[in-house]
């Protein structure tokens, strides 16, 4: 993660950090409004041992022994959040749909692309990609903590926290990435909604299904990416 953010590349997250600055949430911007430090503590944990539980494990044991209990998974997590986080990562682990694009697909992306109507030199590190053999599609997934306790809630936290935004985002890294996905047409993205609370289901939303989703999102990132310059010139 550290190699990623020396890139001298805007990323959606960048984008978020402007939006909060220009909307005077410099201290605690929208996503402050849903998400706490431990939420997003807890966010980060699920993904780097869903994603990279090669860069935990052993490593962390031999840096902080004596902050682990027993059953506890990760240092950073209170025990029950640690609890947590093992029951989530058995759920999806178990579903059969999310298994077999965790086994299939490439982990933690990183794309490089140049954003055509601005030029602006874009980064996007995405969650998994899999791509059909020939290369005639490419499917996102991108995997979500949630409060949300139904399918609806779900959605709504995708407006909430301008995942159209992010969705669109990742997709266009892929289409303006240069040679490797030119000869791709068909592009999917999906959102993979994990319930922190019991049962912890899970829901999914294909954002290139919603009508109007990607380009909304495509507006705001754009938007976004003129402001960026306008900070820069």
């Amino acid at each position: 993660m550290g190699d990623y953010r020396a890139i001298p590349r805007v990323s959606n997250s960048d984008l978020t950090r402007l939006k909060e600055e220009h909307l005077g949430y410099a201290n605690g911007g929208p996503s402050a409004r849903f998400a706490t430090e431990q939420t997003r503590t807890f966010g980060k944990a699920f993904h780097q041992h869903l994603l990279e539980p090669e860069t935990l494990g052993t490593v962390m044991q031999q840096l902080m022994p004596d902050m682990l209990t027993p059953g506890q998974l990760d240092p950073r997590l209170a025990p029950k959040q640690s609890e947590q986080l093992g029951n989530l990562m058995d759920v999806v682990r178990q579903d059969g749909f999310c298994r077999r694009y965790l086994k299939r697909s490439e982990k933690e992306r990183v794309v490089l692309f140049n954003e055509p109507t601005s030029g602006v030199a874009c980064k996007a590190r995405l969650d998994l990609v899999y791509t059909s053999q020939k290369r005639q599609s490419a499917l996102v997934l991108d995997f979500k903590t949630t409060s949300a306790r139904t399918q609806s809630q779900f959605l709504q936290s995708c407006y909430d926290y301008d995942y159209d935004r992010q969705a669109a985002f990742y997709l266009d890294s892929l289409r303006y990435a240069g040679n490797e996905w030119s000869s791709t047409r068909r592009f999917r993205f999906v959102f993979v909604g994990v319930m922190k609370q019991s049962p912890h289901r899970l829901f999914a939303v294909d954002a290139t299904s919603i009508p109007g989703f990607l380009d909304y999102g495509r507006k705001k990132y754009r938007f976004w990416l003129r402001k960026w310059q306008d900070q820069q010139d």
